[in-house]
């Protein structure tokens, strides 16, 4: 493979509020949990201590690959990115994944970001690509909302289980979206003039700023065309989007992915181009 390569999105595939199985088995996780948050000063939900249905990561996984929607594969490089534990923490959903697309990527999975895990995991594909150790990777964000105490970020907003799984391919190999720039930043102000320069560059009609379901304070408000993702959805809201509309290469030059994080306030953006964009070409 050689180096400075690009990496393009190509296409996928996104589920929301699939169906939740009860798994006995999963009573085993009452004593961990309570051990776990009694360490912090916590205790479960009552409600949540019982045999209540639930979706685990791997479900999640299972249903975003159940149509094929990625085709035939076989990727170098396989991602999971979640905000929210899995049901069962002892789980290795990546190397499920990997196992399903032929066992011959690496994998790993990238948490304790917040929503920026996603955006991590796609400026790490792309590293990989540019230095020549990934022609085709894939990305699964997931996001399971039964904890086992109350969140109130999961509660208040009354989250939904969703998922979304990407394929990335060396750009330049098939039409799709360049991942051009990715940056996670705890400043709104730096977010706000970077998003404010893209949107100045671009010609009227060619820029996207896809949005997830909240509001942050760094976004220009006027001047470019928005699609707001308004799904109950925290870490998968602007790729489930982005999964979902796979024609956005066609009708855009640039497509740019911006959340920021009601936790921390850190927000995140990905700048994605057509292959055929001039600024595309390594």
């Amino acid at each position: 493979m050689a180096g400075s390569k690009r990496l393009a999105v190509q296409h996928g595939a996104a589920v929301l509020a699939p169906s939740r199985t009860s798994r006995p088995e999963f009573s085993m996780m009452c004593e961990y949990d309570r051990d776990l948050l009694s360490s912090f000063g916590q205790s479960p939900d009552a409600a949540a201590t019982g045999q209540r249905p639930v979706v685990t990561h791997v479900d999640l996984v299972q249903q975003l690959l159940d149509a094929d929607p990625l085709g035939p594969v076989e990727p170098d490089l396989v991602m999971v990115a979640y905000a929210l534990p899995d049901v069962h923490p002892f789980t290795t959903t990546a190397t499920h994944l990997n196992r399903l697309l032929g066992n011959h990527a690496a994998s790993f999975a990238i948490a304790e970001q917040g929503l920026a895990a996603p955006f991590s995991a796609l400026r790490i594909a792309a590293a990989y690509c540019r230095l020549g150790y990934c022609d085709q990777a894939v990305l699964a964000v997931l996001e399971q909302t039964t904890l086992p105490n109350h969140d109130p970020l999961v509660h208040s907003a009354d989250l939904v289980d969703s998922g979304a799984v990407l394929l990335l391919q060396a750009a330049g190999e098939a039409p799709g979206l360049d991942v051009r720039d990715v940056w996670v930043q705890r400043s709104p102000t730096y977010c706000g003039q970077r998003l404010a320069d893209l949107i100045a560059s671009a010609r009227s009609g060619e820029l996207l700023l896809v949005q997830g379901p909240r509001i942050g304070h760094d976004v220009p408000a006027d001047g470019v065309e928005v699609h707001r993702h308004a799904d109950r959805t925290y870490c998968t809201s602007v790729w489930m989007a982005l999964a979902q509309h796979s024609e956005w290469a066609e009708q855009y030059t640039t497509v740019v992915l911006h959340d920021t994080d009601p936790r921390s306030g850190t927000c995140a953006a990905a700048v994605l181009r057509t292959v055929a964009h001039p600024e595309s070409s390594p």
